[in-house]
Formats: C-alpha cells, sequence, structure tokens
C-alpha cells in the first residue's frame, strides 16, 4: 500500500481569531443633514462594500447612494459625490491618444483639500485623479492619462495630467521641469501638490491619510463532506459498468480576503475516505467467454486551489460561488483481473495497475450564515487515476459530487 509512504494527515488548522472594530465616522444626505455612524471595517474605498449602523444595537446597513453626497472617517477618509467626465477606456490600452469622456456620478475620494482638491476614484484595481479648484464652477475635472496603442505594436502614453498640472498649480518657484518626468500615481501627486503648497503659504492645506482601509486578511475554516462517487474504466474491450459509492471527507481551508469581502482565493487540502468497488465487463456465458473486472480500493489524499466569489446579502450572510484545481492522490493501486471459464481449466491472472496523482476541476456553489457556517454543492470534473505503463492500456473515469459543510474560525 502506498499509505506507508506518507507522512500522516496532520491538521492544517489551528483556530486564529481576529477582531474586528468599527469605526466611528458621518454621513451627510442630500438636505446637509449630518448623522454620526459607525462603519463596519471593510474596504473603505468601495462604496457598495460599506456597511453602517448608527448604534451598536442595530443591524449594518448599506449606504443609499442616491441620498448621500458625502462621508468619511475623521482625517482618515472622506468621500465626496460628484458628477463629472472621465475615461471609461482608463484601465485598458485604447486605440486612439485622445479620451472619450463620459459623464457620470461618483464618489471621489478626497486625497488633499486646498484652493485645489485633489481626489481619487478607484477604477478596477488602479487610481484615476481629479482636481476641483475652489469656488469654481468648472467641478471635478479629469487628470488626463492612457495607454494606447494606434498600431497594435508599441505601447504610448497620453501624459497630458503634466500639462494640466503646469496650467493650475501657478507658483513662482514651479517650473515646466518640475512637471515633466512625474508619473500617474498618487505618490507623485501628492509630491507637486506639497511644492505648491509650500509655495501658496498662505492657503491652508488638508491631507487625508487613508490609513483605517481594511486590508487583506486570512480566514481559517475547518470542512467536513459526504461525495457520491461514480467509477468507470475505458479499456480495448469497451467500458466496464460504472460504480458508484459514498465516501467522505475531512479537512481544511487556508482563504485569502480581499478588502471589499467579495474576492477570495484558497488553498485546501483533504483526506477522502476509501472508495471501494468493483467494475466489470462481460459475462463468462461460455467457453470462449472472458471477464475483466478492475477493483479499486483507495483513499485519496486532495488539495484544492481556486478563486470564490461572494455576493453580500448583508453583514452576515452571503451566496458564493467558486472554482478550483483539484490535485487528487490516490493512495493505493488498481487490481485488473482477467476472468477464464472454469472448463477452461487456466487460472485467472491479476494484474497491478499503478495509480498517479492526477488533476481534475472543482465548483461550487454555497450559503454562508453568520460568517460562520457554510453549505457547500460540489463538483468534479472526471479524473483519471491510472498511471501510464499499465498492463493494459486503458483509462479511468472517476468523478465526485456532493456536499461541503465548513465552519469558519476567524
Amino acid at each position: 500500500m502506498k499509505l506507508n509512504h506518507y507522512l500522516a494527515f496532520l491538521s492544517l488548522i489551528v483556530p486564529f481569531c481576529v477582531s474586528a472594530q468599527d469605526k466611528n465616522g458621518y454621513l451627510i444626505d442630500r438636505n446637509n443633514h449630518r448623522t454620526e455612524v459607525l462603519f463596519k471595517d471593510v474596504d473603505f474605498t468601495d462604496n457598495t462594500a460599506i456597511r453602517y449602523r448608527v448604534s451598536e444595537n442595530e443591524a449594518y446597513q448599506a449606504i443609499d447612494i442616491n441620498d448621500i453626497i458625502e462621508y468619511g472617517i475623521g482625517d482618515n477618509f472622506k468621500f465626496v459625490k460628484r458628477t463629472v467626465k472621465h475615461d471609461k477606456l482608463f484601465t485598458e490600452t485604447a486605440t486612439v491618444k485622445e479620451p472619450i469622456l463620459e459623464k457620470e456620478t461618483l464618489f471621489l475620494n478626497v486625497i488633499e483639500e486646498g484652493d485645489i482638491n485633489l481626489y481619487a476614484y478607484f477604477d478596477k484595481g488602479r487610481m484615476k485623479f481629479f482636481y476641483e479648484i475652489k469656488d469654481s464652477s468648472g467641478g471635478a475635472v479629469q487628470f488626463i492619462y492612457r495607454k494606447y496603442s494606434s498600431d497594435n505594436r508599441y505601447v504610448r502614453e497620453n501624459n497630458y495630467f503634466r500639462n494640466q498640472l503646469n496650467d493650475i498649480l501657478k507658483c513662482e518657484s514651479l517650473q515646466v521641469s518640475d512637471f515633466i518626468n512625474l508619473k500617474y500615481k498618487k505618490e507623485d501627486f501628492l509630491k507637486i501638490f506639497k511644492q505648491y503648497n509650500s509655495c501658496k503659504r498662505n492657503e491652508p492645506s488638508k491631507i487625508y491619510d487613508n490609513k483605517t482601509n481594511k486590508k487583506l486578511k486570512l480566514k481559517y475554516s475547518a470542512i467536513a463532506g459526504i461525495y457520491q462517487n461514480d467509477f468507470s474504466v475505458e479499456f480495448y474491450k469497451g467500458e466496464t459498468e460504472k460504480i458508484s459509492k459514498t465516501t467522505f471527507g475531512l479537512g481544511g481551508e487556508v482563504a485569502l480576503v480581499f478588502p471589499s469581502e467579495t474576492v477570495e482565493v484558497f488553498i485546501g487540502m483533504e483526506y477522502n475516505s476509501s472508495f471501494s468497488g468493483e467494475s466489470k465487463f462481460g459475462k463468462i456465458l461460455g467457453p470462449y467467454d472472458l471477464g475483466h473486472n478492475f477493483k479499486f480500493e483507495s483513499a485519496f489524499l486532495n488539495v484544492n486551489i481556486g478563486a470564490r466569489y461572494n455576493f453580500i446579502l448583508n453583514n452576515k450572510n452571503k451566496i458564493f460561488i467558486d472554482g478550483a484545481v483539484l490535485i487528487s492522490n490516490p493512495l493505493d493501486d488498481i487490481e485488473y483481473t482477467i476472468s477464464y471459464p472454469e472448463a477452461s481449466g487456466v487460472e485467472n491472472k491479476t494484474y497491478a495497475y499503478p495509480s498517479q496523482t492526477n488533476t481534475s476541476l472543482s465548483f461550487g456553489i454555497g450559503y454562508t450564515f453568520n460568517n460562520k457556517i457554510s453549505a457547500c454543492l460540489r463538483v468534479d470534473t472526471n479524473k483519471d487515476v491510472f498511471k501510464s505503463g499499465a498492463p493494459v492500456e486503458a483509462k479511468s473515469n472517476f468523478s465526485r459530487a456532493g456536499l461541503n459543510l465548513k465552519y469558519t474560525f476567524n
């Protein structure tokens, strides 16, 4: 048995507790009414993920983006609603240099406030920058930057934002050379604004730290499962009968949760109890008939590596879907027996088919209650457990479907 060549299956998971604390903040509605609230510790740059409550005894609720015009957390975060024209292809490589600006109402992250406000908008993981001149009717204007390739060969950059900065940051200590090498990133914008504010000493400015933003976190879970397994073999005679057996699984999972809490990547390890069955082809009815039996008795060590998407229903419950690559290692070989009629006087012949580590795909859909307990329906695609070099060329079809129950410790 191969089991003797493996170390004992060790537990992956040690409970790990992380306490999440509310953040004191505020909301301002379109009637300019300010409400002090408690924000849940989530990704504060994603307004769809933000949850708040007025007191600790109340349930969390989502922001009404149609009614709210501003929200924030002290000197750390401030978001204001603005109707702007911006480049919707900002995160892509376009085919033309000049952007086509489309009108949209967005919540802009205030980075710096002064006689010229600096804003950011998080677009598909990248920061898009805007400015707004105090007491001006022009509103918030995007700093233009675009990657483009007109010939599908060379990628070029439209760095018009440097011209815009040179136009609005007027001060005797700033020269054209200060703008030429600026990159389209937060650090460079803050650097040039700092130079501008140092020159304009009479114009106070305020920088928001953005330090309370939720970070990536690890989530630890224990998993138990029950599965229906199907096994058959394709070989030179045809395909054997399909047999179905029930097995059980036990293991753990570590997931890296992104700040929005909608996306996770995970790795899981599982011990799957022994599958035991015999798949047959042919019946011995006459002197020339042969029987072909494939007997498979083996447990498995499985590793899942994949990604999960959560549809958040409220602060405690969610629906999720996931997909993973399943690496499965059977711990025993397969016996192949050729059966002869008794009258032939020939003894049955038994061969060992070596098994091998194999890969397949695994898909799941489930529900999480109270951020602790999850139930998930899983389906694994077919995998071939035979190793090349067997006595008879053959391919096995081994698939699995079942139910996982998961408990999350933190």
